[in-house]
């Protein structure tokens, strides 16, 4: 049977692709008319600096991490906001079967053009349908596709993290959009239960494939809920996924949704997890930035 040998989850936010001299680029939400918050009056320029280190730092210790499994395939849950998921169909959960995708790290907010900074990834079509026919045996019917749509290829979620950590392309990969970011959206329960259904389907696919998975999003964003971050953390260490179940739709609006892929992850691993590197990357003093997490569950 296949092994699970390692899950990960990490945060995307254009602020990891961006050094902060060009925090100034990214959406300030200036039209909302947000109040200062006199306690952010010490992020200075230094101090975003360090922060912004590190996660690079982070981000390195994740892959070194990633890369000393030896995994034959990476697992990507991640969310797609209106790239290959769009109005006319939005299922909850979608395997990405294809045999191929390219990823795109261009950012419109240098104007990038999405034909640039493209890299080809290997897709095992062969495990997605696997997984995807074991899913539909036990209990859930995801949605599947065979191509993408976005001219930019797989979404922002799996483009960052997979240069993040893959940069060398040599491991196959299976991408997994889950609907977070807009209602109706799966709940943390629902999640819960699909980490759960996966991780026993890649136990039960036949061969030795050494498989991992990584929670690509997250933490709070656009506006930072330090608390929010740090009570979900908790249940990342502790494993509690029975809080995490009990966490309301309500929370998870914008960005902060894509904590369901953290859920998701963190259910397939079902054993506490280590948080490696938390940074409230805050780029106005109204609150407004993105919350960056970095965590491991070793299951060697």
């Amino acid at each position: 049977m296949a092994n699970l040998v390692g899950c990960f989850a990490m945060s995307h936010g254009p602020q990891l692709m961006l050094e902060p001299k060009h925090w100034n680029l990214l959406r300030m939400r200036e039209s909302e008319k947000l109040a200062e918050r006199p306690e952010l009056e010490s992020e200075t320029d230094e101090v975003k600096w360090q922060k912004w280190r590190h996660c690079m730092d982070a981000i390195a210790k994740v892959r070194q991490k990633l890369q000393a499994l030896r995994p034959d395939v990476t697992i990507v849950i991640g969310d797609d906001q209106h790239e290959n998921i769009l109005d006319d169909n939005t299922p909850p959960f979608t395997i990405f079967i294809g045999d191929e995708a390219e990823a795109t790290t261009s950012l419109r907010y240098l104007n990038q053009a999405k034909s640039d900074n493209r890299t080809r990834y290997d897709i095992d079509s062969e495990l997605a349908k696997g997984l995807l026919s074991d899913l539909m045996d036990n209990g859930f019917d995801p949605a599947y596709s065979k191509m993408t749509r976005y001219d930019g290829g797989l979404g922002h979620a799996f483009a960052r993290v997979l240069k993040f950590l893959l940069p060398d392309t040599g491991c196959r990969v299976v991408p997994i959009m889950v609907n977070t970011y807009f209602p109706p959206a799966p709940s943390a329960k629902r999640c819960v239960q699909f980490g759960r259904a996966l991780a026993a389907a890649i136990r039960r696919y036949p061969g030795t494939q050494r498989i991992v998975i990584v929670g690509s999003g997250g933490l709070s964003h656009t506006k930072i809920d330090e608390r929010l971050d740090a009570e979900f953390l908790e249940f990342v260490k502790r494993n509690d996924l029975e809080s995490m179940t009990a966490m309301p739709s309500a929370l998870f609006v914008e960005g902060t949704s894509e904590i369901l892929n953290w859920i998701a992850t963190a259910a397939a691993a079902d054993h506490p997890g280590e948080i490696i590197e938390y940074q409230p990357l805050y780029r106005a003093r109204t609150g407004v930035g993105c919350a960056m997490g970095f965590a491991y569950w070793d299951l060697q």
